[in-house]
């Protein structure tokens, strides 16, 4: 798994520990899942220089969530557990599994409720890469001439 789909996956794990999640696009368009379950879907958009050492990507997520149906009436998966995290941690947050620490624009967060069986939260998020490095070979000795004064 990736890391940025990872930690956008501990987050969602975080904020609804009971439910489940797929990122299989193919096995979400065709319907073949049970709700209530989360879709979560992560969109690489750039990757820019930041400093000397590292680069800046910038990123996508998408999560919907489908709520059940009990009785013939869905019930909503309330988004407040993720709206509380992101406040708490100041709308950054450290994944658990690789521990990546992703940035999210709380400008771009989006969250609809439009249609009954669903709640969709759309949001831009950033977080820093480092720049892989050639091996240099390190010179361990050193020639001295003898003389110099």
């Amino acid at each position: 798994m990736e890391r940025d789909l990872s930690a956008v996956v501990d987050l969602v794990t975080e904020a609804f520990p009971d439910l489940e999640w797929t990122s299989n696009l193919d096995e979400w368009m065709a319907g073949k899942f049970e709700p209530p379950i989360a879709f979560i879907q992560v969109q690489g958009v750039a990757e820019k220089g930041h400093t000397l050492t590292a680069n800046r990507v910038i990123c996508d997520a998408g999560i919907v969530l489908h709520h059940p149906k009990v009785n013939g009436e869905y019930q909503p998966i309330s988004t407040e557990p993720l709206r509380a995290i992101l406040r708490r941690e100041r709308f950054g947050y450290r994944g658990k599994t690789d521990g990546l620490y992703i940035e999210i624009d709380s400008d771009s967060l989006d969250i609809s409720s439009e249609r009954k069986d669903r709640t969709e939260i759309t949001f831009r998020f950033e977080y820093k890469v480092s720049i892989p490095r050639p091996v240099v070979e390190k010179i361990n000795t050193f020639e001295i001439e003898e003389g110099w004064e």
